[in-house]
């Protein structure tokens, strides 16, 4: 994918317009315009960060500069922002889903499971002892009542 030479930090006077294009056709449908009309846009947008010194090195950083001079490049730009570099967050989860499983599996229900599940995919939410006491205290009211440590 050569998107990523639309960020004017990555834009080299030799860079390939024609590969920009072709990787701009795949998104065709999420532009505003003809793809002669991105193509000419590109253009203009390589003439004019090559007089420049100061030059954004991130996409979010060039979006800010696509105005409305450029606006396929910025959909572009947009569609640079949300697309995943990497498949490894979901390799990840996949992976602890399959150890849990395996070292859980005789032994705990699936909703049980989920929640465990969520717990190690979520690790920067933080759950207190405290919390976990209340809401299986509500769930589950008893005469005698748990008390926080």
């Amino acid at each position: 994918m050569y998107l990523q030479y639309l960020i004017p930090f990555f834009l080299l006077e030799d860079t390939d317009i024609e590969k920009i294009i072709k990787s701009a056709k795949f998104y065709i449908d999420d532009l505003i315009g003809s793809i002669e009309e991105v193509r000419g846009e590109v253009t203009l947008w390589k003439q004019f960060w090559k007089s420049q010194l100061d030059k954004p090195k991130t996409a979010i950083e060039a979006l800010t500069h696509a105005s409305e001079f450029y606006p396929n490049i910025k959909e572009l730009l947009k569609i640079i922002c949300v697309i995943p570099v990497t498949t490894c967050t979901a390799e990840r989860i996949f992976s602890s889903l399959r150890q849990t499983k395996t070292y859980l599996r005789s032994t705990i229900g699936e909703d049980r499971l989920n929640g465990l599940m969520l717990l190690n995919i979520h690790r920067d939410i933080k759950i207190t002892p405290k919390e976990v006491i209340e809401e299986f205290n509500e769930k589950h009211p008893r005469k005698l009542q748990l008390q926080y440590m």
